[in-house]
């Protein structure tokens, strides 16, 4: 009997979150035998990715992998498909490893702050996640293996919420990272303390991915310390239907008890979500959560697997149209195309603005789309082939 079958028989110890962090799946070998193997050419690609990036896979989401693995193979698996660097060298794309969607220099107020849009700032607060979305956005701050990306500590926090505190036309702060929630109780408290000192309508939102990968983390001490410093929204992050669970619902329910306004942002990846069926039952079994379908991202150019996870725009601006049909606006979200200089929102058909359009052109076979961002500066993006 495995380690996984060993704890679910002992419900107490599966549901530990810490339990959970300590016995994630970090190497290739771990991976192959809890899901059963495959060939050596997907071994080489793993064991090749993975000399300068993470893995890390909790037994909760294995779990759900192998719960729902049909006859196909699990490397087609839509969720094995997010947390395993699988595909080979030769098609990466775009992706450098030293690029950044997000980071602009002028915008870091502090090593940890972020001063993008002007009445709010992003905080930083750890590089670490639950597991690892090998498409992460901030792959240099998560996924590389020494990253040279600060961490949150005394000084940088501190000198952030006097930033903050001198700044009034700042309204709300997101926390941010890796996942706040990878914080022991005592540093996340530290840190929503001292927001919430800042002034009592200062606006707090938390974004985390824990209740995909690992949704025991929302403990009666976690849910205490979100009502007791007022926090405000906060966004969960899923990918696909298929980790929309019952234990995903508890951790909602209890987090909604407490947030006034729990929303979901989704990345829109090729081969897991691009598609009109599964998007219809991820933002309707969110609505029928109470989760608010917020934003679906674009996949971003500068990321690992830039190729593999990146779809198409114009076939997605079809879907979206579709979906504006055939889903209850509320349970709809705001597709954006997300870029270093801001997000753009994507028109469909019902277009207020031509102007604004994304105007495109073709050279070599292949489509950019160039767009005004919030600030009325244009913006590029190549869109998938």
């Amino acid at each position: 009997m495995s380690i996984f079958d060993q704890a679910m028989h002992r419900s107490v110890q599966w549901q530990d979150w810490r339990w959970q962090q300590k016995n994630a799946i970090r190497d290739e070998p771990a991976l192959r035998n809890a899901c059963g193997g495959w060939g050596e050419a997907t071994t080489a690609h793993i064991e090749h990715n993975l000399q300068d990036r993470k893995m890390q896979i909790t037994p909760y989401y294995i779990d759900l992998i192998k719960r729902s693995l049909t006859t196909a193979e699990v490397m087609d698996h839509p969720l094995w498909r997010q947390v395993v660097p699988y595909w080979s060298e030769q098609v990466q794309g775009d992706y450098d490893g030293s690029s950044e969607n997000w980071e602009l220099n002028h915008e870091m107020k502090t090593p940890i702050c972020q001063h993008k849009y002007d009445n709010r700032v992003i905080l930083r607060t750890t590089n670490t996640c639950n597991a690892y979305c090998q498409f992460c956005f901030e792959a240099l701050r998560t996924l590389q293996v020494g990253t040279d990306k600060a961490n949150a500590n005394t000084d940088s926090f501190k000198d952030s919420v006097e930033y903050i505190r001198g700044n009034p036309a700042i309204e709300e702060v997101i926390l941010s990272g890796g996942d706040p929630l990878m914080l022991a109780d005592r540093k996340l408290e530290e840190m929503l303390a001292a927001l919430r000192g800042i002034r009592d309508d200062l606006l707090i939102r938390i974004h985390s991915r824990a209740l995909s990968f690992n949704p025991f983390r929302v403990t009666d001490e976690l849910v205490a310390m979100l009502e007791k410093y007022k926090v405000n929204a906060f966004g969960v992050h899923v990918c696909h239907p298929l980790e929309l669970s019952a234990d995903f619902a508890v951790a909602v329910k209890r987090i909604q008890g407490v947030v006034p306004i729990v929303f979901s942002n989704m990345p829109l990846l090729r081969g897991v979500n691009d598609d009109e069926a599964t998007l219809h039952k991820l933002f309707i079994d969110l609505y029928r959560l109470g989760v608010k379908p917020y934003y679906l991202y674009h996949f971003m150019p500068f990321s690992p697997g830039a190729s593999e996870y990146k779809a198409s725009i114009s076939q997605a601006i079809a879907i979206m149209d579709r979906l504006k049909r055939r889903v209850s606006n509320i349970a709809l979200p705001e597709y954006v195309l997300p870029h270093a200089q801001g997000k753009f929102t994507v028109p469909l058909l019902d277009f207020e603005k031509p102007e604004d359009l994304p105007h495109f052109e073709v050279r070599d076979g292949q489509r950019t789309y160039r767009f005004r961002n919030w600030e009325g500066q244009w913006c590029s993006w190549q869109d998938a082939v």
